[in-house]
Parts: structure tokens; C-alpha cells; sequence
């Protein structure tokens, strides 16, 4: 018979309430809430005095700011450059079929400007689109509920109603309904946000941290520009005399009206004017350095790309940080966007026509540098391996086939230039050479003029000076992989590329060098 304590430990523990709202903005003792209607909690809307739908208006000024639309572009268009993909939730054949129906109706609309238009989110914090839902064949099956398109609406247009133990609804306000608006039906509406605070519907944008950086900036490109139109141009400069009469007054205001529209100057003879100059130095002035701090700010905020600054490789790493930060930022703005996504459209359109559940996402990931990734499988083979046909379409791309003609076996196309040059052995003096009936007709050429060069001494002795470093080393290594590291301690800020060309350009002269020695 088990015991008390054991019977209370297999107790299942009690149900937690299911969908309901403890904590909701409705009972929030410090939320704005005028007849159910939310407000936002954007505190820069809040000291507007505005509402959530109005953050909009705010906001919308901000685009107009050259480095604000180009950031914004970045981080919009990062993600709709990229390929997406309908997958299955459940990965059988009948999820697989489901999920490519699911793809050809998304490819039946603007679905890229959807997500485009969607990520105006960024900066007002959310997005409402309305789906115009139509009936439509989808690869040549029977008709299906598929959207005819999807029309991104202004916010102006939209409230949040929050009742007691509710979620937040969307409401329309119209002529007649301007305050709490109307209902909306269900599955007809997508809304994008982000950084939704207290779970609030209407989201907190960039807008928050960009708006300060524009407005300073464009105060500092006033004064800026109010400078250059004071002390830019020359300013006319009039002197009447003490006994000059209005008439005369007024014939040289008009001269120097004539002169300038800008500004003038009428003094009577003998005042002095001066200008107090700043005792600031260099190129350039207060005002741009005021501008480029703002530009830097902005950039910082929307991209998280440090200042700007430094030099050789505390700039080369500086690039590849932001390559890493904007790398990190698309993917997060994309897995929030397929989120929203797979949460409405996606999910409606496999629940109004019967399909399996499936999710749409993008991979964003770097750019793959196929040179390297060609040198590790050239590596590879080199160790006994080869790539089947389908491994390398699959890694380069189609189009690829095998050649009639393969290299033999433990070739090294990479070290080419070196196939038809012999290291001499040491205490010899001769390089071998390439038999003279295959050469081509530069290679003709040039043998020639080196002919000629023989029987100049002084040539020859210079020659021997520069590059008995480096024919001693060719001695010592007869492997270009080491030459390479030999040049990489003498070269240590040269790339691999360069070191590469380096060491042809070191084979040819030590040539060039071992036919003239030997032939003196």
C-alpha cells in the first residue's frame, strides 16, 4: 500500500489558467486607456502628446533624411534579396506535396514586396497589410482561396481595442466610428511588429533613438549652410558720407542691391566693422564635424556599424565586424518577419484550403568564397579522393561535367607555372630548360634578347648580387608551398594572392639568372 508522501508526489499538479490574461493592458493602474482604446508606450509619443496610430506621421519625416532611407534600404533589403523556401511541418510526402502548392501561391503575388513593405516596421514599430482574398487555379489543380494581392495600409487608419481577459483587437476607425472603430473580419489583416514592450500592439521602431540624430543634424546643417551663405561670398560694403541726404542714402542701397540680393552692408564713413573670427584650425569646420557625428549616430542605430575611423588592420577588421553585425541583423529580421508570416498568411492559406501546416523562411548567410573552397577540395583530392558529379553541381552549380581530358593523377594545377622549371641541385649553376620546338613565339623572343645580354659583364654581376638570396633558398627548398612561407616571413603583409605572383615572379628571375651564370 503506497504511502502518503508517495501519493503526493504522483499527484499531477493543478491546470494553470488556460487563455486568459492576468497582467493584461487592460488592468494596467499606469496604461492610458480612453474606452478601451490602447496608446502606445513610446515615450517620445507619449511627450508628443500624440497616440499609436499617429506615431506614423512622426516617424514618417524621418525617410526624408538621406542616411536614414539608405540604412533602412540595407536592412530591408538584405532580406528580400534572399531566396525563401516553403517547408513542411511534417516532413512526409503528403507534407512535401502540400508545401510546393503552398509555394506556387506565394509565387502568385508580390509576395518579396510584401515582406518589403512589411519591414516599415523597423521604424514606426508595427505594420498592417490587408489580403484581397480571390479564388484562382494553382498549377493547372482546382481552384483555391489564394491571395490576389496584399496592400500595405496607412496606421492612421487603425486602432487597438483591449477588453478585460482579451487579447488587443485591430479596429478600423471610420467617418462614423472615429474613436473606437469597427471590427475587422478575421483572416483578412497581417500585422508586422517589433519590439513590442508590455506586449503593446503598436511597437517601439527605431524611430525612438533616430529621431534626436535628425533633428541635430538638421539644425547643425542650417547653421552649416547660414555659414557658407554668410562667409562663402563676398558682402558689398557701402560708405556714404555724414552729410549724405535720404535720397543719397537711397541711390547707394539701391547700387548694392544691384550688386547682391544676399545681403549688404550701408555704413557712413569712418565706422569700422570687424568680425570676430573663431581661432579653430584645419580643413575642416565645426558644423561638419557636427554632421558626420550625427551620420555616424544614425548608421550606428540602424545598421550597428561602429564610427568611423582607423586604419590598415584595425580598419580591415573594423569592415569585417559590420560584415558580421549586418550578417546577424538580416537573419534576426528575417526569422521575425517568417515568424509573422507563418503565424497569418501561411498559416490561413493551408487552413482555407485543407493543406498540411508549413512555415516559409530565408537563409541569410555570407557569400561563399569559392576559391578557398575550391584550394580545401583540391587539397582533398590531392589525398586520395574524388568529388562525384552531383557533389560538385550541387557546390558550384550546374553545367559541370566530367573532362575528356583528366590531369593525372597527383597533379597540382595550382603550381602550374612550375611544371617545366627544375631546381638545380646544389653546385650546379644551370636551370633545364623547355625544349625550344614548343616554345611559343614571345618565348622565342625573349631567349633572344637574352642572348644578346650575355656578354654584358656588369649586367651579369648585378644580377648576381640581387638574387643569390634567393637562389640560395630555391636550392634549399624545391617545393613552392615552402618557397610561399619563405616569402610569407619576408613579405608578412602581403595576401596570399600577391605572395602567389610573388613567387612566379622569384622562379622566373632565378631562371632568367641561372641561364645567363651559365653561359658566361
Amino acid at each position: 500500500m503506497p504511502t502518503k508522501t508517495a501519493a503526493r508526489i504522483n499527484t499531477p499538479p493543478a491546470r494553470p489558467p488556460l487563455d486568459t490574461e492576468t497582467a493584461s493592458a487592460a488592468l494596467d493602474p499606469f496604461a492610458s486607456i480612453f474606452m478601451g482604446v490602447l496608446q502606445s508606450n513610446d515615450p517620445l509619443i507619449i511627450e508628443r502628446g500624440l497616440n499609436g496610430s499617429q506615431a506614423h506621421e512622426l516617424y514618417r519625416d524621418l525617410r526624408r533624411d538621406g542616411k536614414v532611407f539608405a540604412g533602412l534600404q540595407k536592412r530591408k533589403l538584405a532580406v528580400v534579396s534572399r531566396p525563401w523556401t516553403v517547408e513542411p511541418v511534417s516532413d512526409d510526402a503528403a507534407g512535401n506535396a502540400d508545401a510546393a502548392v503552398v509555394s506556387d501561391i506565394l509565387k502568385g503575388f508580390a509576395f518579396d514586396q510584401l515582406c518589403n513593405d512589411l519591414m516599415d516596421a523597423l521604424l514606426v514599430g508595427w505594420q498592417p497589410a490587408e489580403i484581397i482574398w480571390t479564388l484562382a487555379p494553382v498549377a493547372g489543380a482546382r481552384e483555391r482561396v489564394v491571395p490576389r494581392r496584399v496592400v500595405k495600409r496607412a496606421h492612421r487608419r487603425f486602432v487597438y481595442l483591449q477588453e478585460a481577459g482579451q487579447p488587443a483587437a485591430l479596429r478600423l476607425l471610420t467617418r462614423e466610428h472615429m474613436q473606437q472603430g469597427i471590427a475587422l473580419p478575421e483572416r483578412k489583416f497581417i500585422v508586422h511588429r517589433v519590439n513590442a514592450e508590455d506586449d503593446n500592439p503598436y511597437g517601439t521602431g527605431l524611430g525612438l533613438q533616430l529621431y534626436w540624430p535628425v533633428y541635430f543634424k538638421r539644425k547643425g546643417v542650417l547653421a552649416w549652410t547660414k555659414f557658407l551663405d554668410r562667409f562663402g561670398l563676398p558682402i558689398p560694403w557701402g560708405k556714404y558720407p555724414t552729410s549724405a541726404t535720404p535720397r543719397e542714402k537711397g541711390t547707394l542701397f539701391d547700387a548694392l542691391r544691384a550688386v547682391s540680393n544676399d545681403g549688404m552692408i550701408m555704413t557712413p564713413e569712418g565706422t569700422m566693422i570687424e568680425l570676430l573670427e573663431s581661432k579653430l584650425s584645419g580643413s575642416g569646420t565645426p558644423h561638419q564635424a557636427h554632421v558626420e557625428f550625427m551620420d555616424d549616430w544614425i548608421m550606428e542605430v540602424i545598421l550597428g556599424q561602429s564610427p568611423r575611423g582607423g586604419s590598415g588592420g584595425a580598419l580591415a577588421a573594423a569592415a569585417n565586424e559590420r560584415q558580421d553585425v549586418r550578417l546577424e541583423l538580416s537573419q534576426a529580421d528575417s526569422d521575425l518577419l517568417s515568424e509573422t508570416l507563418n503565424a497569418t498568411l501561411v498559416k490561413w492559406i493551408c487552413e482555407l484550403n485543407g493543406l498540411a501546416p508549413c512555415t516559409v523562411y530565408r537563409k541569410v548567410e555570407a557569400e561563399e568564397d569559392t576559391k578557398a573552397t575550391s584550394e580545401s577540395d583540391l587539397n582533398v583530392t590531392q589525398m586520395g579522393f574524388q568529388m562525384t558529379e552531383e557533389a560538385v553541381r550541387a557546390k558550384y552549380g550546374e553545367g559541370w561535367e566530367k573532362s575528356a581530358n583528366p590531369p593525372s593523377a597527383g597533379a597540382n594545377p595550382a603550381n602550374s607555372f612550375h611544371t617545366n622549371l627544375t631546381i638545380p641541385a646544389s653546385g650546379s649553376s644551370n636551370f633545364a630548360e623547355a625544349p625550344h620546338a614548343h616554345a611559343s613565339t614571345d618565348q622565342v623572343a625573349l631567349d633572344d634578347a637574352l642572348d644578346k645580354m650575355l656578354a654584358d659583364d656588369a649586367l651579369q654581376q648585378q644580377m648576381e648580387q640581387v638574387l643569390a638570396p634567393v637562389f640560395e633558398q630555391l636550392q634549399k627548398e624545391n617545393d613552392p608551398q615552402a618557397m610561399l612561407g619563405w616569402l610569407a616571413e619576408r613579405f608578412p603583409d602581403l595576401p596570399e594572392d600577391a605572395l602567389q605572383e610573388r613567387l612566379s615572379q622569384v622562379l622566373f628571375a632565378a631562371a632568367v639568372w641561372g641561364r645567363l651564370h651559365g653561359k658566361a
